[in-house]
């Protein structure tokens, strides 16, 4: 194995300017002595500068990774609390104020919809519609089957059978 003395000596002697390389990418060719050699942790000014700017991007993405790291047990910890929420207020929803519908009317499903409405059932003894109702709480939005049960209302694609 060389010495460190005989590497300097061999990049020195690289570093003539008689030397000259090409790059594999774009097969230009280069003086060796633009190219700034070292070796092992023996850097050029320029060498040295660049290692100390790509150690500083890698310390600062370490302690960007470490927060979200940080972070993402309280996002599901928040989610999670959330959705647990949501599955209360979904099922006590007819009792509170703001709800517009009879509660008597109110059959539940709560999967994939939240509740089925027999409007009219209790006050007049008759139904005059049926509504599909699905209780959402904050942002929440349909799922992808609750948007096909909706899109199949609209399209009148529902039908009723006695077995």
């Amino acid at each position: 194995m060389a010495t460190k003395k005989e590497i300097q000596a061999i990049i020195s002697s690289l570093n003539n300017k008689k030397f000259h390389a090409s790059c594999p990418e774009c097969y230009g060719e280069f003086k060796l002595q633009d190219a700034g050699l070292f070796h092992l942790d023996d850097f050029t000014p320029e060498a040295e500068a660049v290692y100390k700017d790509m150690q500083e991007a890698l310390k600062e993405r370490r302690a960007d990774l470490k927060d979200r790291k940080e972070k993402i047990p309280k996002k599901s910890e928040v989610g999670a609390k959330a959705v647990n929420l949501g599955f209360v207020l979904e099922r006590i929803a007819p009792t509170l104020d703001g709800f517009t519908f009879d509660r008597n009317d109110c059959r539940s499903m709560f999967d994939p919809i939240d509740y089925v409405i027999f409007e009219g059932l209790n006050a007049k003894g008759k139904v005059g519609k049926i509504i599909l109702v699905d209780i959402k709480t904050g942002g929440a939005r349909l799922s992808s089957k609750q948007k096909k049960i909706r899109a199949l209302v609209e399209d009148k694609k529902v039908e009723f059978k006695v077995y």
